[in-house]
């Protein structure tokens, strides 16, 4: 039982860096309170999976999208955006097939390059604080 509690009280998400063209692919989901945060396509670990099964079926179910490669790119914690608790997240950078395109309980899908800001687009804090400012860093985003 003290297990489920600390389930509840921290958070494990796959997250996948998806780049094209100096550009980062940041989402938009539906919140019951309208969030304006952006964050990476990804999601939670479903039963045995392994992390690239769950970006598999996330990025399937969130952008329509086949995963074609995955590569480590780095493991994170913070405090989540949405949820306000611990969250760990291991991030990896993504190539796909296909176009991405708003499915299931993603509100919009957003290129952002170094200028995010003067776009007015708000980061969550995994973004914002570790994995934008090292893509910058590595010239992975113009």
């Amino acid at each position: 039982m003290g297990d489920s509690m600390e389930l509840n009280s921290s958070i494990h998400k796959i997250g996948a860096i998806i780049l094209h063209d100096g550009k980062l692919l940041v989402l938009r989901k539906y919140t019951a309170d309208d969030r304006s945060e952006c964050i990476i396509p990804g999601g939670r670990v479903e039963g045995d999976e392994t992390h690239e099964q769950t970006l598999e079926r996330e990025l399937t179910e969130e952008l329509g999208v086949q995963m074609v490669e995955a590569k480590y790119f780095g493991s994170f914690d913070d405090i989540a955006v949405f949820e306000r608790v611990p969250i760990h997240m291991d991030v990896y950078t993504v190539s796909i097939d296909g176009a991405p395109a708003s499915k299931s309980e993603i509100k919009e899908c957003v290129w952002i390059g170094r200028d995010y800001h003067t776009q007015g687009v708000q980061l969550g804090s995994v973004l914002e604080r570790y994995v934008v400012p090292r893509l910058i860093a590595e010239g992975a985003i113009a």
